[in-house]
């Protein structure tokens, strides 16, 4: 796939939750300071990949999982779109495995950014298997966003970490960000 190499991209992974919805409004909040576009990928993951590869598959749903995933990535890319109308995105569903996909689609991109859920004060444990895939092979910088918390609650601030391409066989180096710019 040939990409235009003048061209600034952001790529975000989206599932719908609110972590997701948090990382694509803070690649558009970047998108707009680096003057770059968004790119939203959503990995619908087909029914052989849930299971076993010797268990019987569930019966396959007619359609439901397509409709589902263009509602969620619709309605992210909304939110996000009203908080930042100057910035171009640009979105996609892609069938396959998340890591593999959101991988491919980061190739040649400026940076990828991905949600990750928050457990108690740790903002570390919320480093899922497909975030820490994307953290050991992608060739681009890796931002993970965690959800923002009510205003008003204690650390009320989103977490974000970042980590260097290329930090394969050793931890990812981290460093943890108040969230506290004007969104």
């Amino acid at each position: 796939m040939a990409r235009d190499s003048g061209a600034r991209r952001i790529v975000v992974g989206v599932d719908g939750s609110a972590e997701s919805v948090a990382a694509l409004t803070w690649a558009c909040r970047e998108a707009s300071l680096r003057a770059a576009e968004v790119h939203a990928v959503l990995a619908l993951e087909s029914a052989c990949h849930q299971v076993a590869s010797y268990a019987v598959p569930p019966p396959r749903q007619s359609g439901g999982s397509w409709g589902a995933a263009r509602e969620a990535l619709r309605r992210a890319v909304g939110e996000a779109a009203r908080q930042f109308p100057g910035v171009s995105i640009r979105t996609e569903i892609t069938e396959g495995l998340a890591a593999r996909v959101l991988l491919d689609q980061a190739a040649g991109a400026d940076m990828l950014v991905l949600g990750r859920n928050a457990h108690g004060q740790d903002p570390y444990r919320g480093t899922g298997p497909v975030i820490r895939v994307c953290l050991r092979a992608a060739r681009c910088p890796v931002v993970t966003v965690g959800a923002a918390e009510p205003a008003g609650a204690p650390g009320a601030a989103s977490r974000e970490s970042a980590a260097a391409p290329g930090a394969a066989g050793r931890l990812p180096r981290r460093r943890e960000l108040e969230a506290s710019a004007a969104r």
